[in-house]
């Protein structure tokens, strides 16, 4: 039988993350009652000195965020907060959060990053970590990825953003498994929920000790084309699952609760498809697709969706296409023929 982590052994090896940053839109009210849906229980699942909270530069998030260390320092523990000179990026506080983490915890094995929106669940959190010590058992070392898989990507996010998040994620996967199939490599996803295209995006995720000093460590980024600043603030999810899995580290998935309906998002202040058109390009940047091929994995994964059945759908699928097909030569390659029936 697989070896199990009893609760005081999880949290004696677990460690968490948590960037945050919320706008101005939402009220301190609300701010403050999703940060203590994130972190108010923490002490229940890990040792509250085991939680990094690293406010990305917003000046409102750390008093707040702050207010919370303060009240839950009363029970005579509570966990450490950092605050960014300025806005850099979730990558780049997901980055400063877990090389303090690994450099402060050297017995914690598996490091938890969770938003503080309120959307990362607690208690999903065993499910997740006890899956990322049997992938670690199985493959005798902890290169891996455990990704808090959502049932539903459109709930949360709304139908257009849960079109492209799909999209976007599909064509990863597809465009990975061609550059590991050249070098001999297949990928694996063996360990995935089998309930659709595989969650890749989602922020509720556990890296391996060794994986996380890999990805959040002193090497240079790859930017593959992407400007700084979008490199840190889009890629915290597809360039952290790539970069991974082209340096051999595992990946499964555990279904976990979602909000329906998110009262707030950063994301959701950008531009979808500047956003999503930079990660796709930079997915086909980074490992070197051709761009023929680049055109056949983004028809194929594009083939599936609802968004082109609307008129709006449609144009935003189209104006995506060419921006991120277009790149290099300016041209962009025509789609599939148009059949008469489905």
């Amino acid at each position: 039988m697989d070896p199990w982590l009893d609760h005081a052994e999880l949290g004696r090896l677990t460690g968490m993350v948590v960037p945050a940053y919320f706008s101005a839109t939402p009220s301190d009210d609300l701010v403050r009652r999703l940060l203590w849906m994130t972190l108010g229980d923490c002490h229940h699942y890990v040792p509250l000195d085991h939680v990094w909270v690293v406010v990305d530069g917003d000046e409102r998030t750390h008093r707040l965020a702050d207010e919370v260390r303060r009240a839950l320092g009363q029970g005579g523990a509570t966990f450490r907060l950092m605050r960014l000179r300025e806005n850099q990026g979730k990558l780049a506080a997901m980055r400063h959060g877990l090389r303090a983490l690994l450099s402060a915890l050297p017995t914690v094995r598996y490091a938890v990053v969770r938003d503080g929106d309120g959307d990362h669940a607690l208690s999903d959190l065993p499910h997740l970590v006890r899956a990322a010590a049997q992938l670690a058992g199985a493959y005798g070392h902890t290169n891996l990825i455990v990704a808090g898989a959502r049932a539903n990507r459109h709930r949360p996010m709304g139908w257009a953003r849960g079109e492209l998040e799909t999209l976007l994620d599909r064509v990863t996967l597809d465009a990975l498994a061609y550059r590991l199939a050249r070098e001999g490599r297949a990928l694996n996803l063996a360990h995935c929920t089998g309930m659709g295209v595989p969650d890749l995006s989602t922020g509720y995720k556990v890296y391996g000790r060794d994986v996380a000093r890999y990805l959040f460590g002193d090497a240079e980024p790859n930017l593959a084309g992407l400007s700084s600043d979008d490199y840190w603030h889009y890629g915290p999810e597809t360039v952290t699952f790539v970069e991974a899995v082209l340096a051999g580290a595992e990946f499964a998935e555990v279904r976990r609760l979602t909000w329906d309906g998110q009262p707030t998002s950063s994301f959701a202040d950008f531009r979808h498809v500047h956003l999503y058109g930079e990660l796709l390009a930079w997915v086909f940047a980074r490992l070197e697709i051709p761009p023929a091929v680049a055109a056949r994995l983004f028809d194929n994964a594009a083939r599936p969706l609802l968004l082109p059945t609307t008129a709006a759908g449609a144009e935003t699928l189209a104006t995506l296409r060419a921006e991120v097909l277009g790149r290099g030569d300016g041209v962009v390659p025509p789609p599939p023929p148009a059949l008469s029936f489905v």
